[in-house]
């Protein structure tokens, strides 16, 4: 789970370490960030097959997998 303390606190401290400035997280920067590890847990659960992808005239849909018992 993405905790935005968590997120602005490590863009804050990735900035100071390299020396930029303002050390300040955007909010394009935080949402980048929270893009990416949204993109790589939908592909681990696609990996794992916990999810579905579909294909779609726009891009992709995803269900949840549905299991036999």
């Amino acid at each position: 789970m993405i905790i935005a303390k968590q997120v602005i606190s490590s863009i804050i401290e990735e900035k100071k370490k390299n020396n930029k400035e303002p050390s300040i997280a955007s909010f394009t920067e935080i949402q980048s960030v929270v893009i990416q590890s949204l993109k790589s847990e939908i592909n681990e659960l696609c990996k794992t097959g916990e999810i579905d992808k579909h294909k779609t005239l726009n891009g992709w849909a995803f269900s949840i997998t549905e299991t036999t018992n």
